[in-house]
């Protein structure tokens, strides 16, 4: 008898640990997306250049967002996002460049980012600070 009650706490506590380490997607995370969502005036330091970056979620990855002219280049980069972060992870862009670097959401009106612009000849280091 004692041999059957280890064996069924062993079976319950299996049952809670399995339980426990199923991801549950809740509104705090479709927020977390919303955050990033919108029209956002860059400067981008690096190259003294401003401009408009449109930033929507990814419709086949919603953990992805995209930034619609990013870099300024008419083109959209993928971003994944993770809480306050942006990871850009190397992708192309416009004709001939690629990118990768990563960003942050500091508050409702400005996000950060680091990346790297390679133009296969030049790789320039840029920081660019979007805000609302």
């Amino acid at each position: 008898m004692k041999h059957n009650n280890i064996i069924f706490s062993f079976i319950i506590a299996l049952g809670i640990f399995s339980l426990q380490s199923c991801a549950v997607t809740t509104d705090d995370d479709v927020v977390d997306m919303e955050k990033y969502v919108g029209t956002w005036s860059v400067s981008d330091q690096s190259s003294r250049l401003n401009y408009s970056v449109s930033i929507t979620i990814n419709p086949s990855n919603s953990a992805e967002i995209l930034l619609n002219n990013f870099a300024d280049l008419n083109s959209t980069a993928v971003g994944l996002v993770i809480g306050n972060s942006v990871v850009l992870d190397s992708q192309q862009l416009g004709s001939g460049y690629s990118v990768n670097g990563s960003g942050s959401y500091v508050n409702s009106g400005k996000l950060e980012f680091n990346f790297s612009l390679n133009d296969g000849i030049d790789i320039e280091s840029r920081i660019a600070s979007f805000t609302k």
